[in-house]
């Protein structure tokens, strides 16, 4: 929750599946506006937003990242809200005006085990995952 996140103004918190927009104030700095076109304030404990839309911007490093790229949110009492690069930089919120972004789970989900599949494989009896060739459709009987 940023700074803007005190300001008496149209807020709420943000929500799974809600696209925030990242835009410019010349009194509060950058702020996450919502879908409701209020300010959006997201939780600061371990969350990650996934970046929906890019634009253009004059970091370098923030011009690299592509929609689907995960970054970190971190707050701070003393600096503005900064997002994590994948190569562990922090960036001020200010460079990702113009950016959507929506928030991500925390915790993803581990890739199924192998042998999960190998066993399923195993145990399901060969006809029932072929079809059955050589049998052809009576067409007289319709």
């Amino acid at each position: 929750m940023g700074a803007y996140c005190r300001v008496p103004l149209p807020r709420h918190a943000a929500k799974d599946g809600e696209t925030l927009t990242v835009l410019w104030s010349d009194y509060y700095g950058a702020a996450l506006f919502g879908d409701r076109l209020e300010i959006a304030c997201i939780p600061h404990t371990g969350c990650r937003v996934e970046i929906v839309a890019a634009a253009q911007t004059s970091h370098r490093e923030v011009n690299l990242l592509l929609p689907g790229h995960v970054l970190r949110y971190k707050r701070s009492f003393i600096f503005p809200d900064r997002l994590v690069l994948p190569n562990g930089n922090k960036v001020g919120l200010g460079h990702f005006v113009g950016f959507e972004l929506r928030l991500a789970p925390v915790e993803t989900s581990p890739p199924p085990k192998e042998e999960i599949f190998i066993n399923r494989v195993r145990e399901e009896p060969l006809s029932s995952s072929c079809p059955q060739v050589g049998r052809a459709h009576d067409i007289s009987s319709r």
